[in-house]
């Protein structure tokens, strides 16, 4: 039986979309937490003041389950974020979209981006410059707590900021590098 191109293509596009949902397996115990943001967070002391006063002060956003919809605890974490950047306006950063391991590989990747996506426009609402933000998803694939249970899925639910200077070369971030 010889297959077309068209034909390929179909029986992948069938093959991807009916892939079955990953079953979450029990991993042990917590890897923890990559970086912390908030005040205990230190930056390259090389770097310049303003640098160091968004990676200390720049905080992570979560969210609710399958959800990209920003809540009033992450309103609250951007709006901190928002000051910091309208201060100091040659500042770019990369928001980082994840999800947790519930759900399939490219469902995962497309919820991260709307996650980012939800975050870079409140952003750009508050008057943020759309060229200072990049947005990326990793979907379940940089998780901060490595377990199969809520607690751990709650904390991977988020976007994390890579703060750039001067281009596309990462300085810091709630990421931890």
């Amino acid at each position: 039986m010889k297959l077309t191109v068209p034909a390929l293509a179909a029986m992948g596009l069938l093959l991807v979309s009916t892939g079955c949902k990953k079953k979450p397996a029990d991993t042990g115990p917590s890897v923890g937490p990559v970086a912390e943001a908030g005040p205990d967070k230190a930056a390259n002391p090389d770097s310049p003041p303003e640098v160091q006063e968004m990676v200390k002060n720049f905080e992570r956003v979560f969210f609710d389950f399958d959800k990209s919809e920003l809540g009033a605890d992450a309103k609250a974490a951007l709006s901190d974020n928002v000051a910091i950047m309208q201060k100091y306006t040659d500042l770019r950063i990369e928001v980082q979209g994840h999800a947790d391991e519930r759900g399939t590989t490219d469902y995962n990747i497309a919820l991260g981006q709307r996650r980012a996506e939800s975050v870079t426009s409140y952003m750009k609402a508050q008057g943020i410059s759309a060229s200072r933000i990049k947005v990326v998803s990793y979907g379940e694939e940089r998780p901060l707590d490595e377990r199969s249970n809520e607690r751990a899925w709650s904390k991977n639910r988020r976007c994390e900021f890579v703060i750039t200077w001067s281009g596309e070369a990462p300085v810091e971030g709630t990421t931890g590098g």
